[in-house]
């Protein structure tokens, strides 16, 4: 069987309201410039993780302006299937990029570790807005519960 391709997921530090982003496995590397307008992505992270983690299918927009990366989650018994597709606006048609089926260990834990790292980074408001404490703490809450059933 082979072993399922872990991702690492860079969080730099934001500057005037951009964030540069590195996402590398294996065989795959992205490194991109985030802006947090209309939403802020590390925070839309944060939900989607959360509703991944209760099987529920969720997209990241990460706007490039115009250009756009959807990184879009779905969960389910067998792991977790990540897709990565770019477009040249948000209502304009998406080119996939990657596919990538993975499990909670080397898809959502790598994600959580790095928005982990993200809101321990001290910037300032006028560059990025931190993501808010009660969102990370229900999505540590999540992972903490999952880590603790599987090895029950």
């Amino acid at each position: 069987m082979t072993k399922p391709t872990k991702i690492e997921l860079n969080l730099g530090n934001p500057k005037n309201g951009w964030l540069p982003i590195e996402l590398k496995s294996a065989e795959f590397k992205l490194e991109f410039n985030a802006s947090n307008i209309p939403e802020n992505p590390t925070e839309k992270l944060c939900e989607s993780l959360i509703l991944a983690m209760n099987g529920i299918e969720t997209e990241i927009c990460w706007n490039l302006e115009p250009e756009c990366y959807f990184f879009e989650i779905k969960s389910s018994q067998n792991g977790v299937y990540i897709i990565i597709s770019k477009s040249s606006g948000k209502t304009e048609n998406r080119n996939l990029i990657y596919e990538l089926n993975g499990s909670f260990e080397t898809v959502i834990l790598p994600m959580y570790r790095s928005l982990k790292k993200f809101s321990t980074l001290e910037f300032d408001n006028a560059d990025w807005i931190k993501i808010e404490q009660i969102k990370l703490n229900k999505l540590k809450e999540l992972i903490t519960e999952r880590k603790h059933t599987k090895y029950e």
